[in-house]
């Protein structure tokens, strides 16, 4: 199993769990999307866990902003949690 994380604007994350297109994202006592203020706060959340892989996202809309219209698309890359 997988672990994905979105970095959001304003310093939140949200982070999902599975395999490829199969994700559950990570819900709240109340069923919403629980949200994240670091990554030190999922480490703390996922303490008893272990991943095949772990993958942190970033998209940002500031290269559109700025005029810079050839970026693929979210950063995405491998991190160790």
């Amino acid at each position: 199993m997988n672990l994905y994380i979105e970095s959001l604007e304003g310093g939140n994350y949200l982070a999902s769990t599975g395999v490829g297109a199969s994700r559950a994202l990570v819900r709240d006592k109340s069923s919403q999307p629980k949200t994240f203020h670091c990554l030190n706060e999922i480490r703390e959340h996922f303490d008893t866990q272990s991943f095949e892989h772990v993958w942190l996202r970033q998209n940002t809309p500031y290269e559109e902003m700025v005029g810079q219209t050839d970026h693929p698309g979210a950063l995405e890359l491998e991190i160790e949690l």
